[in-house]
This record gives structure tokens, C-alpha cells and sequence, in this order.
């Protein structure tokens, strides 16, 4: 019986993995479109390589609703020095808007993405996985409601070259989401019962260990009074894994993400309002409680965070702060005992920057993907880092 549990995904590498540690300049693929990014995901795969996903804009459109930005979807591979396409545009309707990116590797690195696309008034939710040198025509497994945020309230995993979906549906009579697990069974997606217990349930994150089992990670509770539960989910429902998370007790959290280390324990970075500001935290599943990483890991007013783990299962985190309003990417490794920053890695250090995605390459290197301002359109940037060392401060 296959068991998940809710995170967000983290690859794990294992003591057979190479030793050396390559730090190698990747640049950024040199056909990518010459219009503004709007989303960005990075992954590394099993065998040293990169996958990328970027979310452009193309241009004014109508679909005789009014004009609106089209947007285009495509994905990249970095392999043996060098970035190549995988295949076009991957919106399965032109016009449409694109937004709400996730893409997911599986333990063989088959890449496996998930957006919005918009149809009329509803978003709907599409899928494609990157198999045999081409990405698959899944447009009938498209998940459309009503409510726009139902549609963005999901979080992606892959197994085995198939999507693995935590889905937050809004009652449609009533108040509340219920959270279910969903996979692909047939010619349907076959759900989980009710994950939440608390009628308002948001921001899942999802994440599988090495034998396709899986912890998860979400916010129950109103606006103002939040905690994130993580839980072992399956087929059957949830179990949850220790107490509710805060780090001062209910209160407006967001933005939970999680990852398992080599023995499928939870790590979890969120961020929580302290004294107005919203400030990230992380903790650690000890097998019998949660153990908080530190103090607070940001200084400013933290967003966008992004999690992945060392080799020995310590947490990295790339997130952005706002500094009069203008983002500053930043990174931040845990050492076992104190966070080791960055400091800004933006290109420069006086323009905007948001949407970082970090992960960890086969090697133990941190790659980290983000968009910058360079001249009024925001561009892709990719840096990899030693184990370690995250090199010096932008700007």
C-alpha cells in the first residue's frame, strides 16, 4: 500500500554518490525568451544534471474577455556543460494565461510540472511529464473548479513519472478547503479522505522519501490564528507527526515548506508575523519532538522561501527580504548549531529580485535560480555554490 506524506520535494543523496564537488559556472540557457520571467523552478537530477522551468511574458492577448499578458511556459536541461530546450511551449491553450509554476523530479529524474492555465473565468490545473524526449499530452487530466484559489492551493510530487497532487477544494456549500491526496488511477484521480482537520486548510507543500512514502506539511486555522500541521498521508488519510508548528504560538503563519532527510524526518522553514513583520523559522523532526533550528533565520521582512538539505540533512534556505521595497535574495545554511548567511546574492544589490528556487546537486553544490530587474525586465540568474561556502554578497 503506497503511503505519501506532504512536503516540499527535497532529492536525497546517498553515501554512493560522487565525492568530488565540481563548482561550475552554469550560466543561463542562451535561448531564453527576451521577455520579462514571471515564475522560475530549478531541480537537480539523479545523474548531475539541472532541469529549469520559466514562466514568461509574451505580449498583450485577447480571448474575448477582455485583454490580458499571455504568457509561455517552457523548460530547459543542463547537461554536460550546457543548457539545451526540452521540446517548445508547454501551455496546452494559447492564449491562456500561465502562472502558479511547480515542477517535481522522481527518483530517476523524470521531470514532472504543474500550472495554471485559465479558461474563461476558472483556473484549472494541467500537467505534463517529460518522457522519451517528449512531453506528455495529459490535458484531459485537467483539475477545473470554480474558485481560483482553490486552484492555486496544491503542491506537487512525482512517482515513478506520475504526478502525486495535494489539492485544497473549497466547499462549495459551507466554509473551509478540504485537503485530499490525489493520484492518477485509470482515467481519474482517485482522492484521500479529508487531510485537515480545521475547516481552513491552505499552502500545502509535498515531498516523497526513497521508497515513495511521504510526510506533509500545511496551515490550519484562521488568518490570524494559524499553525502547520505535518502529517505521514496515504490512500487512507493522515497521521500527524508531533505537535502543531509555530515558533510564539497561533498567530498569522505562511509559506510552510518541508523536506525529509535520509531517514524520511521532517525539516520545515515557515515564516510568522513577529511584531509585524514576518520572519522565517525552521525546526526539526527529532523521532520524538520538533526541534527548533535557531532562532529567527531572517532580518527583514521574509517571503518566498526555498528548502532543500545538505548531504547530511541539514537545511538550506534561499528566500527573499524586502529592503524599501526592493527584494534581496538571500541564503542561509544550517551548521548544526547557528545559520551561516549570504547576505544578498542578487547581482546587484539595488535591484528588485524575487521567486528564489534552490536545490541540491549530486555533487553536494547549492544551485540557486531567481529573477532580477536587469533594466526593467526581469531576467533568469543561476549561481551554484560550494558545499559550505556560498561565495560573496552581491552588490
Amino acid at each position: 500500500m503506497l503511503r505519501l506524506v506532504l512536503v516540499s520535494l527535497a532529492l536525497s543523496v546517498s553515501s554512493a554518490l560522487p565525492s568530488s564537488t565540481p563548482v561550475v559556472d552554469v550560466g543561463v540557457p542562451s535561448d531564453l525568451p527576451p521577455r520579462p520571467v514571471r515564475d522560475l523552478k530549478i531541480a537537480a537530477t539523479p545523474d548531475g544534471g539541472l532541469v529549469l522551468g520559466v514562466v514568461s511574458d509574451l505580449g498583450p492577448a485577447t480571448q474575448g474577455r477582455g485583454v490580458f499578458t499571455e504568457r509561455t511556459l517552457g523548460a530547459w536541461e543542463w547537461r554536460e556543460g550546457a543548457w539545451r530546450p526540452l521540446g517548445g511551449v508547454l501551455n496546452y491553450d494559447r492564449a491562456r494565461p500561465v502562472a502558479n509554476l511547480d515542477l517535481a523530479l522522481d527518483r530517476a529524474g523524470t521531470p514532472v510540472m504543474a500550472w495554471n492555465e485559465n479558461s474563461g473565468d476558472n483556473d484549472v490545473v494541467v500537467f505534463r511529464a517529460w518522457r522519451d524526449g517528449a512531453w506528455t499530452d495529459w490535458r484531459s487530466r485537467y483539475i477545473g473548479i470554480s474558485s481560483p484559489q482553490s486552484a492555486k492551493t496544491r503542491a506537487l510530487a512525482a512517482l515513478g513519472g506520475e504526478p502525486l497532487l495535494v489539492w485544497g477544494e473549497n466547499l462549495r456549500q459551507g466554509v473551509g478547503t478540504v485537503l485530499t491526496l490525489r493520484r492518477w488511477q485509470g482515467n481519474a484521480w482517485a482522492r484521500s479522505p479529508r487531510l485537515n482537520t480545521s475547516p481552513y486548510a491552505r499552502q500545502p507543500s509535498l515531498a516523497l522519501d526513497v521508497r515513495g512514502e511521504a510526510t506533509a506539511a500545511w496551515i490550519e486555522g484562521n488568518v490570524n490564528e494559524g499553525q502547520i500541521v505535518v502529517a505521514r498521508v496515504d490512500e487512507r488519510g493522515a497521521t500527524p507527526v508531533g505537535r502543531p508548528l509555530t515558533h510564539g504560538g497561533p498567530r498569522y503563519v505562511t509559506s510552510p515548506r518541508l523536506a525529509l532527510d535520509a531517514s524520511a524526518r521532517p525539516v520545515v522553514a515557515w515564516a510568522e508575523d513577529v511584531d509585524g513583520q514576518d520572519t522565517l523559522f525552521a525546526a526539526r523532526w527529532t523521532g520524538q519532538d520538533w526541534q527548533a533550528l535557531g532562532g529567527a533565520v531572517s532580518t527583514s521582512f521574509a517571503s518566498a522561501p526555498s528548502l532543500t538539505l545538505d548531504r547530511e540533512g541539514r537545511p538550506v534556505l534561499a528566500w527573499v527580504e524586502e529592503r524599501a521595497g526592493v527584494g534581496q535574495v538571500h541564503l542561509a545554511r544550517w551548521t548544526g548549531q547557528t545559520w551561516r548567511a549570504s547576505g544578498s546574492v542578487n547581482r546587484d544589490a539595488r535591484r528588485d529580485a524575487r521567486t528564489p528556487s534552490v536545490t541540491l546537486d549530486v555533487y553536494g553544490n547549492v544551485v540557486l535560480a531567481w529573477r532580477e530587474d536587469v533594466g526593467g525586465i526581469y531576467r533568469v540568474q543561476i549561481e551554484r555554490f560550494a558545499p559550505g561556502d556560498f561565495g560573496g554578497q552581491g552588490g
